[in-house]
């Protein structure tokens, strides 16, 4: 079934999410301005005020942009179970007739599928983007207290875990965005809950668990969890992965 071509349910949505993003940024800007003029001496990027304004700013800009994606995929679902899934063919190619092959136009649910994609992007990247931002900010602070000698072995130890992710997390996010661009493609919601957990495990322990040490044969071996769970990733779980399309989807 193609839908009303009056509604513009992909771009509104990036529209809005760009408008909530340049919210964000004039609002970030006043905060900045206002810790500024209280204390112009202390950099920005080692304001602890300025930090939780960012954080502040970031959560409110993500809750907005999944409301705007899910009131949107709301709205198309209910605009598609109007029509009965098995008249939808039918609608399609009576629409593709009227409109012409050369009007580009999608069916609804080649629709809700760019929204999932373009939400997962805008909701769930841009968390990881927030929550890195938050790290790297940590990590320069962490600097100046480096640089100053106010520093022991362990404070070396804990810069060193806190931004060992920062080597994975490129490769990580592709892994994992196509993992949820075959879930959604093949309404596979195993595959999107999966993705999301190995996602949410990940900056869990990019900001919250330290680096542990454990002695092997005589050695002291760190063990940093953001890298163990990458590795597991681009090892263990493509292969799951694979299994598991060849296993349950014919074909592919």
């Amino acid at each position: 079934m193609y839908v009303n071509r009056k509604e513009h349910y992909l771009s509104n949505s990036l529209f809005w999410a760009a408008g909530i993003h340049v919210c964000a940024n004039f609002a970030l800007l006043i905060i900045r301005r206002m810790v500024r003029s209280a204390n112009a001496e202390q950099p920005d990027i080692a304001n602890s005020t300025i930090m939780a304004g960012q954080i502040a700013v970031a959560a409110i800009q993500v809750i907005l942009m999944a409301f705007v994606f899910i009131g949107a995929f709301d709205k198309l679902k209910s605009a598609l179970s109007v029509v009965e899934e098995s008249d939808r063919l039918k609608m399609a190619v009576l629409q593709q007739e009227t409109l012409g092959s050369k009007v580009p136009a999608l069916t609804g649910d080649s629709i809700a599928k760019l929204l999932e994609l373009w939400g997962a992007i805008l909701i769930a990247v841009r968390m990881v983007y927030d929550i890195c931002s938050l790290v790297y900010s940590r990590f320069i602070s962490d600097l100046f207290d480096f640089s100053s000698g106010m520093t022991s072995n362990e404070d070396f130890v804990a810069i060193y875990n806190n931004t060992h992710g920062f080597k994975y997390i490129g490769l990580l996010i592709a892994l994992l965005l196509g993992s949820m661009m075959t879930g959604i493609f093949l309404n596979d919601k195993l595959l999107k809950v999966i993705t999301m957990i190995l996602m949410t495990f990940f900056l869990l322990s990019f900001v919250l668990l330290g680096m542990h040490t454990v002695t092997v044969g005589g050695y002291s071996v760190g063990i940093v969890w953001t890298s163990v769970i990458f590795h597991l990733v681009e090892t263990v779980g493509i292969f799951i992965l694979g299994l598991y399309l060849r296993r349950k989807y014919i074909g592919l």
